[in-house]
């Protein structure tokens, strides 16, 4: 393993080398270059493969950060690849280099080089794990730890061979590792009321004040300052029981918010395009209020989509749909700050404008995509049904055609995630089960009908089909097996009735929202918001107003400097400044994501699971060898002509 930077650091330079002739003129780098950069990042691949395959146990894959650090950033450097590609070609149909789009794809193939070989050095330097600290523990994993910490003093100990006073020292360690754990299970929840929907913020702050009230009551219960005459063993199991159940409430609770803001998200992605935007931007004025609204909408559904995503790494039953994942949360990242900025701009921007799109909707369809892979059908379905129900009741007391209408789009989405082939088989299985599905798709093309023609339809007739949609729906959830554990609705908490003392209450315990960055920001100030910004719902970080773009590349004077550049940028990878952990750290729990698992199913899984990572890499490498191959025959056909 010690040599692993002198095997790979010649052929990570002729990348870097290839790479920089990208930033020159577009003679120097045109399909017949990018041909050759991608040939020799297969190379690399193919030895960083072998490597991997033969020299590394499958364990430490498994294991290893470092492992899905080096996954990510091949499959970013593979989707770089293909947009610039893209890019080219637009420039060759224009006639003209369209400086901002390669700089960006060139810039993000550059970081990740950077991070691979920071990664690959990790592997070597490290002959041991490095376990994580309590900081860098996800959600699912701190909620585990506090459970078993409190485990001791919430259950009924028969031993009465105890010395009182290291009981009592001990209980106040466990206390203060507990109230550590509390505090970072609460900065990731606030992380996602942040961008929860406005009604589940309220009860998801109330509940976030339970905990911590409850935590601080168990902390004052085991503190050694009280007098020894009063501590009570009972009194700590009584504490300690009600802060467990603080807990499931607030992780019950999270479970349901998550899911409705699955739907809305998705549904939002529509209503807030980057089209929507730029005609939007065309026949308004810059300073034009609506205008902000729409962008800091479009916004926050980034945010949004970001937390879900989260959660689905969390609970992905392999590293390769985790990867998948986490790179459309990258690419999202990377595009999150200059999507909008390239809407305003004019004339020679346009086609900028148009591959960022096209870049971002690709991202997007195969995050949705990866969503309704691993999503429970069980919990989807109820919390469909749940949603149409509330619809209906607000519906009977003022309709509303556009509430209406987006309540059928969400039944089209639940309609999409049974169409996936894993799905559609579980729905095969059981005769009922079958047929109330296509009950289901049979009235929902009824209301999706009828709502065309709403203007000329008394509001009841619909409101029919919406009750007979719901029936349908509740008599196809019985069918379906419910997964993994789903903690009831409970009303059991305070409501806050103003936002500022609940965010008082977490400024003064030191916690603020945990949001560190996917992969391509270094800043600490822009991986993590402001305590100020916490429950309000300001989210927007996008700018409103022109940003300009560079129009010519930034240009290397000759080789000499040229190789300069090559040489420092592979030099300083593993300094004293280190980049940010690439994967943001998984954050909250939710039944939503357990996969179903029949008895079958989990002897294919394991043996999946065992070999994740070599078909990973696998699948990276299928996809450089067929980029390769086509660009080879695209370039064969340009000469020929």
């Amino acid at each position: 393993m010690n040599s692993i930077t002198e095997k790979f650091m010649p052929q990570m330079a002729k990348c870097r080398k290839l790479l920089n002739l990208g930033y020159t003129s577009t003679k120097n780098s045109g399909i017949a270059w990018l041909n050759k950069l991608c040939a020799e990042f297969l190379e690399f691949s193919n030895n960083l493969h072998h490597f991997i395959t033969k020299e590394i146990e499958k364990d430490f894959i498994e294991a290893s950060e470092d492992f899905e650090i080096i996954f990510l950033c091949l499959t970013q450097i593979i989707t770089c690849i293909k947009h610039l590609e893209r890019t080219i070609k637009a420039e060759e149909v224009s006639g003209s280099a369209i400086s901002a789009s390669r700089q960006l794809f060139l810039d993000r193939i550059y970081w990740c080089l950077d991070r691979l070989l920071e990664s690959m050095k990790n592997l070597v330097s490290c002959d041991t794990f490095n376990y994580k600290t309590i900081e860098e523990q996800s959600f699912i994993e701190l909620m585990d730890l506090v459970f078993d910490s409190l485990l001791p003093y919430s259950t009924y100990n028969e031993s009465t061979n105890y010395n009182n006073a290291e009981q009592n020292a001990e209980a106040m360690f466990d206390s203060k590792k507990v109230r550590s754990m509390i505090d970072l299970i609460l900065s990731h929840t606030l992380a996602f009321a942040n961008v929860a929907l406005k009604e589940d913020k309220k009860a998801i702050s109330a509940l976030c004040q339970k905990v911590l009230r409850e935590c601080i009551s168990f902390q004052d219960e085991c503190a050694l300052t009280k007098p020894v005459l009063k501590i009570n063993d009972s009194n700590r199991s009584l504490r300690a029981m009600s802060l467990e159940n603080a807990l499931y409430q607030l992780e019950g609770y999270v479970n349901e918010a998550l899911l409705r803001l699955v739907y809305v998200c998705f549904l939002d992605f529509n209503k807030f395009s980057i089209q929507t935007l730029r005609t939007e931007i065309l026949i308004r004025e810059t300073d034009d209020p609506v205008l902000d609204e729409l962008i800091a909408d479009f916004d926050v559904n980034v945010d949004r989509m970001t937390q879900i995503g989260i959660f689905a790494i969390t609970f992905a039953t392999n590293s390769k749909m985790k990867t998948i994942i986490r790179s459309c949360l990258a690419s999202i990242e990377s595009l999150d700050s200059c999507v909008i900025p390239s809407l305003y701009a004019k004339n020679a921007a346009d086609i900028h404008s148009e591959i960022l799109e096209q870049h971002f909707n690709e991202e997007v369809n195969i995050f949705k995509n990866a969503i309704q892979q691993i999503m429970d059908s069980h919990a989807f379905t109820s919390c469909y049904a749940d949603l149409l129900s509330d619809c209906i009741k607000k519906l009977e007391k003022d309709f509303n055609k556009t509430k209406a209408c987006e309540i059928i789009q969400m039944a089209e989405l639940l309609y999409e995630h049974f169409q996936l082939p894993a799905n559609r088989k579980e729905l095969a299985k059981i005769a009922d089960r079958d047929k109330y599905f296509k009950k289901f798709v049979i009235i929902l093309r009824e209301c999706q009908a009828i709502l065309i023609c709403a203007d000329q339809v008394e509001s009841k007739r619909i409101l029919k089909r919406f009750r007979i949609l719901h029936s349908i729906s509740r008599k196809f959830l019985d069918t379906l097996v419910a997964h993994g554990r789903h903690a009831k609705k409970t009303n059991a908490f305070i409501m806050s009735e103003q936002f500022n003392e609940s965010e008082c209450m977490f400024e003064s315990a030191g916690i603020s929202p945990s949001i560190p960055s996917i992969l391509y920001q270094n800043d600490h100030t822009l991986r993590r918001r402001a305590a100020s910004d916490s429950l309000k719902g300001n989210y927007s970080k996008l700018m409103h107003t022109p940003k300009p773009l560079p129009l010519v590349l930034q240009k290397p004077k000759h080789d000499a400097e040229l190789q300069k550049v090559t040489n420092t940028s592979v030099s300083n990878i593993g300094g004293n400044e280190r980049r940010c952990s690439v994967r943001r750290k998984p954050s909250l729990r939710t039944a939503m994501f357990k996969r179903q698992k029949s008895t079958e199913t989990e002897k294919v899984y394991h043996i999946y699971k065992n070999n994740s990572a070599s078909l990973q890499i696998s699948d990276i490498l299928d996809q450089l060898c067929s980029m390769s191959s086509n660009m080879a025959s695209n370039l064969k056909k340009s000469n020929s002509k």
